[in-house]
């Protein structure tokens, strides 16, 4: 939704942009550099996180206040079910855009169990399956294809939590959601910096802010480390995208369009960025399918979307919250 209004305010000034397709901060970052250029990058992308960024350290400094509420928790559940829900079908592209390879679906199949049993770290996933897409089609020429203070900060935690976030944001590609499986891998499973619902909540806290789903990591990085750990870890994920945006990346996207194998490779790594997401929400969600309430509250929110895909995620998240409020009412 921000891109559109980037653009048109780029056309009532009178400039005229080239926009590189990617996730949302980007795409700011590429519109701030063609207008001017690293300088115009960094103030784009620094305008539109910053709001996010304030809104995701105020849901950090008062989350383990009004968490001990029960009818918090009651409304943050029927959230979780929405995001699941808005997730899921933030797919829908990835996916159409793949359906007529078989081998899109042959991958998704493999990938499916490789992220759950954690067999490989999820960047090496999506870049060996863009890589045997490749291979594939060179063998087939003929085929389509408050708790922590200010002050006390563990520095070893946040050196931590900047390498973790960093490493997902300078390998991992195709959508801000793909990030979701890597952070929840690293500082959940592997190193259990938060617990599953504390992810869980900054995962629905970063989809009601009006920045980018990758903005979760400032909460993530506050409840572990205070506002040292927000920085660290928003500064983290976004510094490598930065880079690629106002350096490279640019300059390189004439040659990749040209070259023939993008396209196998892109729809490789596609089917594991989308089998990553897909195992990620059902590992978020192993509690809640044994409730009613989720499976209303899903199947509701993915028909609204797919029948209104426009609709607001703040509407739907107030119509999530208190359903599952007034549904455990009835129920209990």
């Amino acid at each position: 939704p921000e891109v559109p209004a980037a653009i048109a305010a780029c056309r009532r000034a009178g400039i005229r942009v080239k926009i590189v397709t990617g996730d949302t901060p980007d795409t700011a970052r590429e519109i701030g550099r063609q207008i001017g250029l690293t300088e115009g990058g960094l103030v784009a992308g620094v305008c539109l996180l910053l709001p996010a960024f304030i809104l995701m350290l105020l849901a950090g400094l008062f989350y383990t206040s009004f968490v001990q509420i029960e009818a918090v928790n009651t409304v943050m559940r029927g959230l979780l079910y929405a995001a699941s829900a808005v997730i899921l079908f933030s797919l829908k592209n990835l996916i159409f855009t793949n359906k007529k390879f078989f081998l899109f679906w042959f991958f998704l199949g493999l990938n499916l169990p490789l992220f759950w049993f954690h067999v490989l770290p999820e960047p090496a996933l999506i870049i060996l399956f863009g890589l045997l897409a490749v291979v594939a089609g060179r063998m087939r020429p003929t085929a389509q294809l408050m708790s922590v203070s200010f002050l006390l900060v563990d520095f070893d935690k946040v050196v931590q939590v900047f390498k973790i976030c960093a490493y997902a944001g300078a390998f991992v590609f195709g959508t801000g959601f793909a990030l979701i499986p890597v952070l929840k891998t690293n500082l959940v499973d592997l190193h259990p910096f938060v617990t599953l619902k504390e992810f869980n909540d900054g995962v629905i806290f970063g989809q009601m802010t009006p920045g980018p789903i990758t903005i979760t990591t400032a909460f993530l990085g506050y409840q572990i480390s205070g506002f040292i750990g927000a920085l660290a870890a928003t500064i983290g994920v976004f510094l490598f995208p930065f880079i690629h945006m106002v350096t490279w990346f640019p300059k390189a996207i004439g040659w990749l369009t040209k070259q023939s194998w993008i396209v196998p490779f892109v729809m490789g790594a596609t089917s594991a960025v989308v089998a990553g997401i897909v195992m990620t929400v059902l590992q978020m969600n192993l509690e809640s399918f044994v409730h009613a309430s989720f499976w209303i509250i899903f199947a509701v929110t993915s028909a609204r979307l797919f029948f209104r895909p426009k609709t607001s995620v703040i509407l739907i998240f107030v119509f999530a919250g208190l359903a599952e409020y007034l549904l455990s009412m009835v129920m209990s």
